[in-house]
This record gives C-alpha cells, structure tokens and sequence, in this order.
C-alpha cells in the first residue's frame, strides 16, 4: 500500500539515468507489511521480525 512507503510516487525521469521520487508523507505506520523470500535461505525469512532484522539476515546469508 502507497501508505506504508510514505506515499512514494515515480516523477517523470529518464530511466537509463536516473529516477525522480518523491513522497506525500514522512510518517511511518506499524503496521505489519509482509517479506517474501524463496530460495536458498529463505526459511531465515518467516514468522514476524522486525525490519532491522532483514539487513542482518540477508549479510549473513551472502557471507558478510
């Protein structure tokens, strides 16, 4: 949803250069918003964590 990004919306912009963004809000909600991973380490990716935790599972995983 719009509203858990912010509002990020695409300006125009050249995509072989570079990207536009912009956002309607600086507020974050708490809501829950779902990861979905498949793949080689992918059961490091379920139940509910916190979105700090992402970071950290994806490094370990490439070996950093």
């Amino acid at each position: 949803a719009d509203h858990e990004t912010g509002g990020l919306a695409l300006e125009q912009g050249h995509a072989h250069d570079s990207l536009d963004l912009t956002f309607s809000s600086t507020y974050h909600t708490a809501s829950l918003v779902p990861v979905y991973a498949y793949g080689p380490g992918s059961e490091s990716f379920s139940g509910v964590m916190d979105n700090t935790e992402i970071y950290w599972k994806m490094k370990a995983l490439l070996g950093f």
